[in-house]
């Protein structure tokens, strides 16, 4: 989703792509966004990526906020785009446009509400590589992690999606 975001964003004229953030909490061990693999995306983009460290112990949503602060005031960040999609658990509104408005910037959500299939078959459409590193049972098991996405899996993933519709 982050990556599809960053190639509309690209192709947003009203847009400039400086750098790709990741908040993350202190000594964060990400099983599905690995760093060591963010690392190499901003690397092989020719972009930095900047790290926003949430402190252990502090409020979690004046982290964010005053992260994005540092973010406006050091680097003239205005937009912070996501590949955020819907609402999670218990959140009124999406977190980066709630958290962006209390630190003075836009959040650009290209893929608010989008179909998750029609997503895909962009981004396999634009010829990304992408690999699982993360899936959710019991939908999935453990031999999806390190596969690829491609049109095997793809089709694999919407016979399971219509299987769990009838």
């Amino acid at each position: 989703d982050c990556n599809l975001a960053l190639i509309k964003a690209w192709r947003e004229p009203t847009l400039r792509v400086t750098m790709l953030v990741v908040f993350r909490p202190e000594n964060a061990v990400f099983r599905a966004h690995p760093l060591e693999l963010m690392e190499a995306q901003a690397l092989s983009l020719g972009l930095p990526l900047q790290h926003v460290v949430i402190p252990k112990d502090a409020d979690y949503k004046e982290s964010y906020v005053s992260g994005m602060k540092k973010l406006k005031e050091e680097h003239g960040i205005e937009v912070i785009a996501t590949g955020d999609m819907d609402l999670v658990g218990t959140m009124a509104r999406n977190w980066i446009e709630e958290c962006g408005e209390a630190a003075g910037i836009r959040a650009f959500l290209p893929l608010w509400k989008a179909e998750r299939a029609e997503c895909l078959r962009t981004l396999l459409d634009e010829r990304f590589s992408l690999v699982f590193s993360c899936v959710k049972s019991p939908w999935f098991d453990a031999s999806w992690i390190g596969r690829a996405l491609d049109a095997s899996s793809f089709a694999e993933m919407e016979a399971k999606a219509a299987e769990k519709a009838s």
